[in-house]
């Protein structure tokens, strides 16, 4: 099972980062396996399709930054989700 946290913007308009909290994943730094961590997936859109550029696992120590980064992140009004 995994839930959304949010998105990243990249410096390319069409890339994003979709950052989850993911259940049973290898680190990619440390290489241990953790029973929650963070999923990172760099997505390109290109109208109604989606392409994976990139996929991810990081432990909740590794993948701090992430989740920081996204909570961070100000609400803008009137962007769909």
């Amino acid at each position: 099972m995994r839930e959304l946290i949010g998105k990243l913007p990249t410096k390319d308009p069409g890339v994003t980062q979709e950052i989850y909290l993911s259940e049973l994943v290898r680190c990619r730094e440390c290489q241990m396996t953790a029973p929650m961590g963070i999923e990172v997936i760099t997505v390109k859109r290109d109208g109604p399709s989606r392409k994976v550029l990139n996929h991810s696992y990081y432990c909740r120590a590794h993948g701090h930054d992430y989740e920081m980064a996204v909570q961070s992140l100000p609400v803008r009004p009137g962007t769909k989700k």
